[in-house]
């Protein structure tokens, strides 16, 4: 069931990039995707900092 759920993810990240490609062109995906990999980086840093 879990391998399932990692799936979908992984196909709805897929889908997600190739919109972006398709509607704005390579370099304009790249700078959205890079953007939100950064914020997410971010997000999970300070979720891992963060005390209980």
């Amino acid at each position: 069931m879990q391998l399932c759920v990692y799936v979908l993810g992984l196909s709805s990240c897929v889908l997600h990039t190739v919109m972006y490609l398709k509607l704005f062109g390579w370099v304009a995906a790249l700078v959205i995707i890079g953007i939100q990999v950064l914020l997410a980086a971010w997000i999970i840093y300070i979720r891992i900092r963060a005390p209980d």
